[in-house]
């Protein structure tokens, strides 16, 4: 029987799936106190020790020495044992996730020999593809959680059709699959800081210089700790010159 669902019985703040990105160390992992309800993280760069004291919060430590099959193995048995103990799930970070997993493939081509010995091979990158959209899709498909997954930033260069040239603030993702993974989202925000309040928010709508995206609901840009504040609208500006 197929699993048809009226669209007006879907609530747009439950089971969605967000991705935030900003430069290491500027607090996208602290953004996981502000889910609510009870949330698992799954600590890929080893940075939850900021979350210390959230009584909210448990913490899984994925194997970065051996991703390819230890990661298959760890979601397996959360959704097999652990998924309805929980509201959300917070992956930090999938930038970490893919040098964890290019340098296993190193280390698997160090029996090699010349200018093969110690690197991922073309196989490996083709790969790496089906693998990390796979992961995305089964981590989605989790009904009952919400996903958020964090990245760290970098840029692309971005030509128009005028022949104009602009640098743009993208997630630290291998960019043949970017577009992909990006497209797997419901919503995509770049953290900034304000210089002068030092608050942390986010940037929801697309510019020429930020890519970002938001389905759910229709603020442009939210304070860090109204992320999740789905539906209501942000309380102040984050600042966009950072």
């Amino acid at each position: 029987m197929l699993d048809i669902k009226q669209a007006k019985t879907i609530k747009q703040a439950e089971d969605y799936s967000i991705l935030i990105f900003a430069q290491a160390g500027t607090g996208k992992t602290t953004t996981a106190k502000y889910l609510p309800g009870k949330t698992l993280v799954i600590d890929v760069d080893r940075t939850s020790n900021v979350l210390a004291g959230e009584e909210n919060i448990d913490i899984v430590y994925l194997n970065t020495k051996e991703p390819f099959h230890s990661t298959k193995q760890l979601l397996k048995e959360i959704n097999d044992n652990y998924l309805d103990q929980y509201d959300n799930v917070f992956f930090d970070n999938i930038s970490e996730f893919e040098n964890a997993w290019f340098g296993q493939k190193a280390n698997e081509s160090k029996t090699k020999e010349g200018k093969d010995m110690g690197t991922p091979q073309m196989q490996d990158y083709n790969a790496y593809g089906y693998y990390m959209t796979d992961m995305i899709r089964y981590i989605n498909s989790w009904r009952g959680v919400n996903k958020v997954f964090t990245a760290w930033e970098t840029t692309r260069q971005i030509e128009t059709s005028g022949g104009q040239t602009y640098n743009q603030f993208i997630p630290e993702i291998r960019e043949k699959i970017l577009n992909n993974v990006l497209g797997l989202m419901n919503m995509v925000g770049k953290m900034v800081i304000n210089e002068e309040t030092g608050n942390r928010g986010f940037i929801l709508q697309p510019t020429n210089s930020v890519f970002a995206k938001n389905q759910l609901d229709e603020r442009k840009h939210c304070l860090q700790k109204e992320l999740f504040n789905i539906g209501v609208p942000a309380t102040s500006v984050p600042d966009e010159s950072d």
